[in-house]
């Protein structure tokens, strides 16, 4: 019996210490509210853009759609421009080889479902959302391309 009770003042007075020191941290000091940096926010503002058209510029950025307003082909570019990697000599060969082991992934998986015709398993699953990773790594490129003048 002397043992629990130990346990709950332990509970009790220890969590709350640990709670405070946890609190006092320097990683809890750099999550200040208002002094986040928002690229949204702030290309909305900047080229006076509606929650509307906020929308379709992220869903342009998204998916590389071109847009005809003016204003809104210039977000898209400005976000696409932060979006999209720029790639040095050492990251592009990275890109490569992983894009080719996606394709192999995909090529594997499609081979291996359509060889079992097991096309209710994971398997197809997996494919099925391989593709529109793929789609949306090329994305922000895409819309840069399509929206630059």
């Amino acid at each position: 019996m002397g043992w629990a009770i130990g346990a709950v003042l332990v509970l009790l007075v220890g969590l709350p210490v640990v709670a405070v020191w946890w609190s006092r941290r320097a990683i809890w000091s750099r999550s200040r509210p208002g002094h986040e940096r928002d690229p949204f926010g702030d290309t909305m503002r900047r080229h006076g853009l509606g929650p509307a058209a906020m929308a379709r510029v992220e869903n342009a950025v998204l998916w590389g759609k071109r847009l005809d307003d003016p204003a809104e082909r210039a977000a898209v570019v400005e976000l696409a421009a932060e979006a999209a990697p720029r790639p040095t000599s050492r990251s592009r060969q990275w890109q490569v080889v992983s894009g080719l082991l996606w394709v192999a992934a995909a090529v594997g998986v499609l081979v291996f479902v359509v060889l079992t015709e097991r096309w209710d398993s994971a398997y197809v699953w997996g494919l099925v959302w391989l593709i529109p990773t793929g789609w949306a790594v090329v994305g922000p490129r895409r819309a840069l391309r399509r929206n630059s003048d």
